[in-house]
Protein backbone atom coordinates (compact mmCIF):
# COMPACT_ATOMS: atom_id res chain seq x y z
CA UNK A 1 0.00 0.00 0.00
CA UNK A 2 1.50 3.39 -1.15
CA UNK A 3 1.26 6.48 1.00
CA UNK A 4 -1.22 8.24 -0.97
CA UNK A 5 -3.92 7.30 0.75
CA UNK A 6 -2.73 10.25 3.33
CA UNK A 7 -3.83 12.67 0.24
CA UNK A 8 -6.42 10.61 -1.66
CA UNK A 9 -8.35 7.21 -0.10
CA UNK A 10 -10.88 7.84 -2.30
CA UNK A 11 -8.47 7.14 -5.41
CA UNK A 12 -6.55 5.09 -3.28
CA UNK A 13 -8.92 2.61 -2.29
CA UNK A 14 -11.84 2.42 -4.76
CA UNK A 15 -9.93 4.07 -7.79
CA UNK A 16 -11.80 6.98 -8.27
CA UNK A 17 -10.19 9.77 -10.70
CA UNK A 18 -8.83 12.88 -9.46
CA UNK A 19 -10.94 15.42 -8.71
CA UNK A 20 -13.59 17.16 -6.45
CA UNK A 21 -13.05 15.84 -2.41
CA UNK A 22 -15.17 14.03 -1.37
CA UNK A 23 -16.25 13.39 -4.63
CA UNK A 24 -20.29 14.45 -4.81
CA UNK A 25 -22.65 11.02 -4.18
CA UNK A 26 -22.64 9.86 -8.02
CA UNK A 27 -19.10 10.05 -8.24
CA UNK A 28 -17.96 8.41 -5.09
CA UNK A 29 -20.69 5.50 -6.33
CA UNK A 30 -19.64 5.19 -9.60
CA UNK A 31 -22.84 5.58 -11.40
CA UNK A 32 -24.61 8.34 -14.15
CA UNK A 33 -24.83 11.83 -12.56
CA UNK A 34 -28.68 12.53 -11.16
CA UNK A 35 -29.68 8.17 -11.64
CA UNK A 36 -33.06 7.36 -10.57
CA UNK A 37 -32.42 3.99 -10.69
CA UNK A 38 -32.48 3.07 -6.88
CA UNK A 39 -31.53 -0.20 -7.30
CA UNK A 40 -28.95 0.70 -9.53
CA UNK A 41 -27.79 2.96 -6.67
CA UNK A 42 -28.25 0.16 -4.03
CA UNK A 43 -26.04 -2.14 -6.18
CA UNK A 44 -23.59 0.63 -6.27
CA UNK A 45 -23.52 1.15 -2.55
CA UNK A 46 -22.56 -2.50 -2.11
CA UNK A 47 -20.19 -2.58 -4.34
CA UNK A 48 -18.22 0.44 -2.75
CA UNK A 49 -18.58 -0.82 0.40
CA UNK A 50 -17.33 -4.32 -0.45
CA UNK A 51 -14.38 -3.39 -2.09
CA UNK A 52 -13.22 -1.04 0.55
CA UNK A 53 -14.02 -3.57 3.68
CA UNK A 54 -10.34 -5.21 3.45
CA UNK A 55 -8.56 -1.93 4.79
CA UNK A 56 -11.10 -1.68 7.76
CA UNK A 57 -8.70 -3.66 10.02
CA UNK A 58 -5.51 -2.31 9.24
CA UNK A 59 -3.16 -1.82 12.23
CA UNK A 60 -2.24 2.19 11.01
CA UNK A 61 -4.63 4.13 12.96
CA UNK A 62 -4.93 7.32 10.47
CA UNK A 63 -5.65 4.31 7.92
CA UNK A 64 -8.42 3.36 9.96
CA UNK A 65 -9.54 6.79 10.44
CA UNK A 66 -9.40 7.79 6.37
CA UNK A 67 -11.05 4.34 5.85
CA UNK A 68 -13.95 5.23 8.33
CA UNK A 69 -14.16 8.97 6.12
CA UNK A 70 -14.96 6.83 2.86
CA UNK A 71 -17.08 4.50 4.60
CA UNK A 72 -19.02 7.77 6.36
CA UNK A 73 -19.52 9.16 2.83
CA UNK A 74 -20.94 5.88 1.22
CA UNK A 75 -23.38 6.02 3.75
CA UNK A 76 -24.39 9.46 3.28
CA UNK A 77 -24.88 8.73 -0.34
CA UNK A 78 -26.89 6.05 0.20
CA UNK A 79 -29.24 8.01 2.25
CA UNK A 80 -30.01 10.66 0.87
CA UNK A 81 -30.33 9.09 -2.92
CA UNK A 82 -32.28 6.73 -1.38
CA UNK A 83 -35.01 9.53 0.08
CA UNK A 84 -36.49 10.32 -3.12
CA UNK A 85 -36.98 14.16 -1.12
CA UNK A 86 -33.53 14.74 0.08
CA UNK A 87 -32.25 13.18 -3.39
CA UNK A 88 -34.39 15.89 -5.08
CA UNK A 89 -33.12 19.25 -3.38
CA UNK A 90 -29.60 17.45 -3.24
CA UNK A 91 -29.58 17.02 -7.34
CA UNK A 92 -30.43 20.72 -7.53
CA UNK A 93 -28.06 21.89 -5.52
CA UNK A 94 -25.44 19.91 -7.48
CA UNK A 95 -26.33 21.33 -10.89
CA UNK A 96 -26.40 24.84 -9.59
CA UNK A 97 -23.06 24.17 -8.03
CA UNK A 98 -21.59 22.48 -11.06
CA UNK A 99 -23.51 24.78 -13.42
CA UNK A 100 -24.61 22.25 -14.93
CA UNK A 101 -28.89 21.83 -16.67
CA UNK A 102 -30.28 18.98 -15.06
CA UNK A 103 -33.40 18.98 -17.20
CA UNK A 104 -31.50 19.02 -20.52
CA UNK A 105 -29.51 16.00 -19.05
CA UNK A 106 -32.58 14.07 -17.66
CA UNK A 107 -34.43 14.47 -21.26
CA UNK A 108 -31.81 13.84 -23.12
CA UNK A 109 -31.94 10.26 -21.53
CA UNK A 110 -35.45 9.77 -22.21
CA UNK A 111 -35.16 10.72 -25.62
CA UNK A 112 -32.01 8.57 -26.36
CA UNK A 113 -33.05 5.00 -27.00
CA UNK A 114 -29.99 3.53 -25.14
CA UNK A 115 -28.21 0.77 -27.28
CA UNK A 116 -28.52 -2.63 -26.28
CA UNK A 117 -25.65 -4.72 -25.46
CA UNK A 118 -24.45 -8.17 -24.79
CA UNK A 119 -21.07 -9.82 -23.38
CA UNK A 120 -20.24 -13.17 -24.92
CA UNK A 121 -17.86 -15.79 -23.76
CA UNK A 122 -15.33 -16.06 -26.63
CA UNK A 123 -12.72 -18.40 -25.14
CA UNK A 124 -11.59 -19.88 -22.14
CA UNK A 125 -11.23 -23.34 -20.53
CA UNK A 126 -15.28 -23.35 -20.41
CA UNK A 127 -18.85 -21.70 -20.81
CA UNK A 128 -17.53 -20.52 -24.43
CA UNK A 129 -20.76 -19.31 -26.37
CA UNK A 130 -22.39 -18.14 -23.20
CA UNK A 131 -24.21 -14.94 -24.20
CA UNK A 132 -25.09 -12.75 -21.31
CA UNK A 133 -27.59 -9.37 -21.92
CA UNK A 134 -26.50 -6.49 -19.99
CA UNK A 135 -29.32 -4.49 -18.09
CA UNK A 136 -28.45 -0.60 -17.56
CA UNK A 137 -29.50 -0.56 -13.91
CA UNK A 138 -27.60 -3.86 -13.35
CA UNK A 139 -23.60 -4.20 -12.32
CA UNK A 140 -22.57 -7.13 -14.02
CA UNK A 141 -20.20 -8.80 -11.24
CA UNK A 142 -17.77 -11.17 -13.11
CA UNK A 143 -15.54 -13.88 -11.18
CA UNK A 144 -15.32 -17.64 -9.72
CA UNK A 145 -17.80 -16.69 -7.24
CA UNK A 146 -20.62 -17.92 -8.01
CA UNK A 147 -23.15 -15.19 -7.04
CA UNK A 148 -21.16 -13.59 -9.77
CA UNK A 149 -23.67 -12.74 -12.53
CA UNK A 150 -21.14 -14.01 -14.85
CA UNK A 151 -19.55 -16.66 -13.08
CA UNK A 152 -16.56 -18.42 -14.45
CA UNK A 153 -13.73 -21.30 -13.17
CA UNK A 154 -10.08 -20.88 -13.55
CA UNK A 155 -7.25 -20.52 -11.81
CA UNK A 156 -5.97 -17.49 -12.52
CA UNK A 157 -9.46 -15.53 -12.05
CA UNK A 158 -10.55 -13.67 -8.76
CA UNK A 159 -12.96 -14.43 -6.78
CA UNK A 160 -14.42 -11.36 -7.84
CA UNK A 161 -12.50 -9.85 -10.72
CA UNK A 162 -14.06 -7.67 -12.78
CA UNK A 163 -17.73 -5.48 -12.81
CA UNK A 164 -19.51 -3.98 -15.87
CA UNK A 165 -21.91 -0.98 -15.16
CA UNK A 166 -23.39 1.93 -16.98
CA UNK A 167 -23.01 5.30 -16.16
CA UNK A 168 -23.02 8.66 -18.18
CA UNK A 169 -24.97 6.39 -21.25
CA UNK A 170 -21.88 3.93 -21.44
CA UNK A 171 -20.88 0.88 -20.31
CA UNK A 172 -17.58 0.22 -17.97
CA UNK A 173 -15.33 -2.41 -17.21
CA UNK A 174 -13.71 -2.30 -14.07
CA UNK A 175 -10.70 -4.31 -12.62
CA UNK A 176 -11.36 -5.61 -9.37
CA UNK A 177 -9.28 -8.71 -7.96
CA UNK A 178 -6.02 -7.57 -6.72
CA UNK A 179 -2.66 -9.37 -7.58
CA UNK A 180 -4.30 -10.09 -10.95
CA UNK A 181 -4.88 -7.93 -14.40
CA UNK A 182 -7.28 -7.02 -17.17
CA UNK A 183 -6.62 -6.36 -20.56
CA UNK A 184 -8.85 -4.60 -22.77
CA UNK A 185 -8.25 -5.30 -26.37
CA UNK A 186 -4.73 -6.62 -25.09
CA UNK A 187 -4.12 -3.00 -23.34
CA UNK A 188 -3.97 -3.86 -19.81
CA UNK A 189 -6.98 -1.81 -17.66
CA UNK A 190 -5.78 0.25 -14.78
CA UNK A 191 -9.13 2.34 -13.85
CA UNK A 192 -12.34 1.88 -15.18
CA UNK A 193 -12.37 2.19 -18.77
CA UNK A 194 -15.53 2.77 -21.20
CA UNK A 195 -15.98 0.31 -23.79
CA UNK A 196 -17.10 0.15 -27.27
CA UNK A 197 -19.09 -1.98 -29.77
CA UNK A 198 -17.01 -5.25 -30.93
CA UNK A 199 -14.27 -4.58 -27.53
CA UNK A 200 -12.31 -7.77 -26.29
CA UNK A 201 -11.77 -7.94 -22.35
CA UNK A 202 -9.37 -10.55 -21.32
CA UNK A 203 -9.21 -11.76 -18.00
CA UNK A 204 -7.68 -14.72 -15.74
CA UNK A 205 -7.67 -17.16 -19.11
CA UNK A 206 -10.93 -16.12 -20.41
CA UNK A 207 -12.30 -13.62 -23.69
CA UNK A 208 -15.36 -11.95 -23.66
CA UNK A 209 -16.59 -9.71 -26.16
CA UNK A 210 -18.85 -6.53 -25.89
CA UNK A 211 -21.02 -5.96 -28.71
CA UNK A 212 -24.68 -4.93 -29.61
CA UNK A 213 -27.02 -7.60 -29.38
CA UNK A 214 -28.25 -7.08 -32.76
CA UNK A 215 -24.80 -8.15 -34.16
CA UNK A 216 -24.91 -11.38 -32.01
CA UNK A 217 -25.92 -13.76 -35.45
CA UNK A 218 -22.60 -13.01 -36.49
CA UNK A 219 -20.56 -15.44 -34.39
CA UNK A 220 -20.87 -17.86 -37.49
CA UNK A 221 -19.70 -21.24 -36.23
CA UNK A 222 -20.54 -22.81 -39.84
CA UNK A 223 -18.02 -20.78 -41.52
CA UNK A 224 -15.63 -20.64 -38.81
CA UNK A 225 -15.80 -24.30 -36.62
CA UNK A 226 -14.95 -23.62 -32.92
CA UNK A 227 -11.69 -24.01 -31.90
CA UNK A 228 -10.41 -26.45 -29.44
CA UNK A 229 -6.93 -26.94 -28.00
CA UNK A 230 -6.26 -29.65 -25.58
CA UNK A 231 -2.62 -30.79 -24.00
CA UNK A 232 -1.88 -33.97 -24.43
CA UNK A 233 1.80 -33.66 -23.43
CA UNK A 234 3.98 -32.43 -21.67
CA UNK A 235 4.34 -30.57 -17.82
CA UNK A 236 0.66 -30.07 -15.38
CA UNK A 237 -1.03 -26.67 -15.89
CA UNK A 238 -3.88 -25.45 -14.26
CA UNK A 239 -6.04 -25.54 -17.69
CA UNK A 240 -4.81 -28.47 -19.96
CA UNK A 241 -7.68 -27.06 -22.45
CA UNK A 242 -8.61 -24.01 -24.09
CA UNK A 243 -11.88 -23.25 -26.28
CA UNK A 244 -12.41 -20.24 -28.94
CA UNK A 245 -15.01 -18.66 -31.35
CA UNK A 246 -13.91 -16.91 -34.19
CA UNK A 247 -12.46 -14.60 -34.93
CA UNK A 248 -9.68 -14.95 -31.85
CA UNK A 249 -6.65 -13.84 -31.57
CA UNK A 250 -5.69 -17.00 -28.97
CA UNK A 251 -2.00 -15.51 -27.55
CA UNK A 252 -0.48 -18.62 -25.81
CA UNK A 253 2.24 -18.76 -24.02
CA UNK A 254 4.34 -18.35 -20.39
CA UNK A 255 3.45 -14.62 -19.75
CA UNK A 256 0.67 -13.45 -17.75
CA UNK A 257 -0.71 -11.26 -20.51
CA UNK A 258 -0.97 -15.02 -22.39
CA UNK A 259 -4.54 -15.84 -23.13
CA UNK A 260 -4.01 -19.54 -22.83
CA UNK A 261 -1.11 -19.96 -20.21
CA UNK A 262 1.40 -22.52 -20.45
CA UNK A 263 3.65 -22.09 -17.93
CA UNK A 264 6.96 -23.76 -18.07
CA UNK A 265 8.15 -26.37 -20.41
CA UNK A 266 10.27 -24.26 -22.91
CA UNK A 267 7.61 -22.22 -23.51
CA UNK A 268 8.01 -18.20 -24.02
CA UNK A 269 6.54 -15.57 -22.73
CA UNK A 270 4.41 -14.44 -25.94
CA UNK A 271 4.91 -18.08 -28.02
CA UNK A 272 2.79 -18.02 -30.44
CA UNK A 273 -1.31 -17.01 -31.59
CA UNK A 274 -3.70 -18.40 -33.47
CA UNK A 275 -6.71 -16.11 -35.20
CA UNK A 276 -8.93 -17.00 -37.96
CA UNK A 277 -7.90 -15.52 -41.71
CA UNK A 278 -10.33 -15.56 -44.37
CA UNK A 279 -12.29 -18.80 -43.90
CA UNK A 280 -9.32 -21.06 -41.69
CA UNK A 281 -7.92 -21.09 -38.64
CA UNK A 282 -4.27 -20.39 -38.52
CA UNK A 283 -1.31 -20.52 -36.32
CA UNK A 284 1.80 -18.03 -36.40
CA UNK A 285 5.05 -17.74 -34.29
CA UNK A 286 6.02 -15.25 -32.24
CA UNK A 287 9.70 -15.36 -32.84
CA UNK A 288 9.58 -17.72 -29.91
CA UNK A 289 12.87 -19.17 -28.38
CA UNK A 290 12.15 -22.69 -29.06
CA UNK A 291 9.79 -22.12 -32.31
CA UNK A 292 6.35 -23.82 -32.65
CA UNK A 293 5.53 -27.14 -34.67
CA UNK A 294 2.80 -28.31 -36.47
CA UNK A 295 2.60 -31.93 -37.30
CA UNK A 296 6.44 -31.81 -36.07
CA UNK A 297 7.49 -29.52 -38.37
CA UNK A 298 8.83 -25.48 -37.31
CA UNK A 299 6.24 -23.14 -38.96
CA UNK A 300 5.96 -19.47 -38.78
CA UNK A 301 2.59 -18.92 -40.28
CA UNK A 302 0.33 -21.75 -41.19
CA UNK A 303 -3.42 -22.81 -41.73
CA UNK A 304 -4.43 -25.80 -39.01
CA UNK A 305 -6.67 -28.38 -39.52
CA UNK A 306 -8.71 -30.73 -37.07
CA UNK A 307 -6.67 -33.49 -35.27
CA UNK A 308 -3.40 -31.59 -35.94
CA UNK A 309 -0.65 -31.73 -33.57
CA UNK A 310 1.06 -28.26 -32.14
CA UNK A 311 4.20 -28.65 -30.68
CA UNK A 312 4.48 -25.64 -27.51
CA UNK A 313 8.06 -25.57 -26.59
CA UNK A 314 7.74 -29.07 -24.10
CA UNK A 315 3.92 -29.27 -24.41
CA UNK A 316 2.01 -31.44 -26.84
CA UNK A 317 -1.55 -30.08 -27.96
CA UNK A 318 -4.07 -32.00 -30.25
CA UNK A 319 -6.31 -28.84 -32.46
CA UNK A 320 -9.83 -29.94 -32.49
CA UNK A 321 -12.43 -27.94 -35.04
CA UNK A 322 -15.75 -29.31 -34.54
CA UNK A 323 -18.45 -27.53 -36.82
Amino acid sequence: MSLNWLDDPYSEFLDLPAGERPPHHYQLLEVEIFCAQRERIEHAVRKQFRRIKPYQEHPDVKMREAIQDVMTQIAQARVVLGDPARKEVYDRELAERLEIDRARILASRMAIPVPEFAVVVTAGPSHVGNTIELSTDTTVSIGRDPHCVIPLQATRLGTLHGELHFRDAHWWYAHVAKGSLSLVNAERVAGPRPLKDGDCLELGGYALRFQRTERLHQLDTAVHPPLRLIVTRGPSVPEAACNALAPGPILIGSGETALWQLSGGQVSRHHCRIEVEADRWVVSDLQSTSGTLLNGHRVEHQPLADHDTLGIGSFEVTVRLRP
